[in-house]
């Protein structure tokens, strides 16, 4: 399966919010639910496997995970663990590795029926190869298996993992005292089991980190996430784990951010945060010409003609003065369509806004348009210029005249934490004739609507 690159980094680093799964997983679906023909392969199931310690609440988790698919529109199925299928659970024989043969069938039966299911969106395992691997590697400790025994079986599991059907592991531990907590408080004995004390625990976490090093080693780049349970409920272990798997699946399946980004705008905030530039701008009433600017080393662009349509994405909620600073908008221009958001301004004069801009389609704009109230429209004419100012980086000019505003000039560049360039921005400036009674404050938004209020 290709690996597209997406907006979205992975893990995002905090949790989404409901709205904000609910818009994804949305998206997920239209993106996955498509028709196919019989002489066609079924396309590609979501599958996601939860492997790990005793008392990392796996099984629970598991169901939350289908339910939140489910009530957004997906079609799920959460089989058995294969201890639980019939075969395994009455022990039809005491051979281990019988036993264990029957276990890793099952899971392999699991693993090949519904990775490819042409009924179901997403299908989430419990204890899946990896799994199979570590009772390999603990019956090989205790003297079960021979150690080339178990290397070839651990190459055939490595053969079926190198498929790359599995969209996403989620590898669940817990302190040994959390582990023990949750399975003798509240019971009628204290009594420790054979398998469940904490001498197994240690040992059980340390046989899974030699699995996963030979995981890391044979099949490189597997979506592998460390989700540890030893202090969260299971509401809270499920929002990390949609942490992990929501940007995963939306690269793996190529969903567009077109379908959902925009949809939500606390998520188009979060994601803009995450940059590390922000855009330095520096707005000027006038234009000056093209011989000066080609003068001071500017190189000509074009001309863009481009229609900017302003949206209200949170109708009513507009400031006191109906200064709308985080904008939203639909441009269109002779390049085709975006939507671009910019955050708010942190700097009075020079904006330091950090903006985000994907493609999307007319279907999409429209849409849009339907979803959240246009503010206004504004054209413009933009004359675009680039100048390479060494290790200042690059700058951009646009040279706008804006139907209704008139002639402005916009010096742009990309400034981050360690980088600031509010000298240079005003030394091109004055190279050009401006000064700082030139400078503009605010957005060709806030100014239109400025010159919409009654006198």
């Amino acid at each position: 399966m290709t690996r597209p690159f997406s907006i979205l980094p992975e893990p995002f680093p905090e949790n989404f919010s409901e709205e904000e799964m609910a818009v994804m997983l949305r998206a997920v679906k239209e993106t996955i639910n498509v028709k196919f023909a019989k002489d066609e392969d079924v396309p590609k199931t979501i599958l996601i496997d939860l492997f790990g310690l005793p008392k990392t609440m796996k099984t629970t988790v598991t169901g939350r995970l289908e339910q939140v698919f489910k009530r957004n529109g997906l079609k799920g199925f959460c089989p058995p663990e294969t201890a639980e299928l019939e075969d395994v659970r009455n022990r039809l024989t005491s051979d281990p590795l019988l036993m264990q043969a029957t276990h890793l069938n099952g899971v392999e039966a699991y693993l090949l029926h519904n990775a490819f299911h042409p009924r179901m969106h997403f299908v989430p395992l419990s204890r899946g190869l990896i799994d199979m691997l570590k009772w390999y590697e603990m019956d090989r400790r205790k003297g079960t298996y021979t150690d080339e025994f178990v290397q070839i079986m651990n190459k055939s599991v490595y053969e079926l993992l190198k498929k790359d059907l599995v969209d996403s592991f989620i590898f669940c531990t817990c302190s040994v005292e959390a582990a023990m907590k949750r399975e003798f408080e509240g019971s009628l004995t204290q009594e420790r089991g054979s398998k469940m004390n904490e001498k197994s625990m240690a040992e059980e976490l340390d046989i899974y980190q030699t699995v996963l090093d030979g995981v890391n080693r044979n099949v490189p780049g597997l979506p592998i996430f460390h989700v540890d349970t030893s202090s969260v409920s299971v509401k809270e272990m499920g929002m990390e784990i949609m942490r992990f798997i929501l940007p995963t699946i939306c690269r793996r399946f190529s969903v567009p951010v077109s379908r959902f980004m925009s949809y939500s705008s606390t998520l188009l905030e979060k994601q803009a945060k995450l940059s590390a530039n922000f855009e330095e701008q520096l707005k000027l009433k006038g234009q000056p010409s093209r011989e000066q600017l080609e003068s001071q080393g500017w190189q000509f662009e074009g001309t863009l003609e481009q229609e900017d349509t302003y949206l209200d994405s949170t109708p009513g909620v507009g400031d006191l003065d109906g200064v709308f600073d985080k904008i939203q908008k639909i441009r269109k221009d002779n390049r085709g369509l975006k939507f671009m958001y910019k955050g708010p301004a942190e700097d009075r004069w020079l904006s330091h806004r950090r903006p985000l801009t994907f493609d999307i389609n007319p279907e999409e704009a429209e849409k849009r348009c339907k979803l959240y109230p246009v503010i206004l429209v504004l054209k413009k004419s933009r004359d675009c210029y680039e100048l390479n100012h060494g290790r200042a980086g690059l700058f951009t000019i646009h040279v706008d005249t804006i139907e209704g505003l008139g002639d402005y000039t916009e010096i742009r560049v990309l400034g981050s934490s360690d980088q600031d360039h509010s000298q240079e921005l005003m030394h091109l400036a004055a190279q050009l004739g401006f000064n700082i009674s030139d400078i503009v404050e605010g957005s060709y938004l806030s100014m239109a609507l400025e010159k919409k209020q009654p006198s």
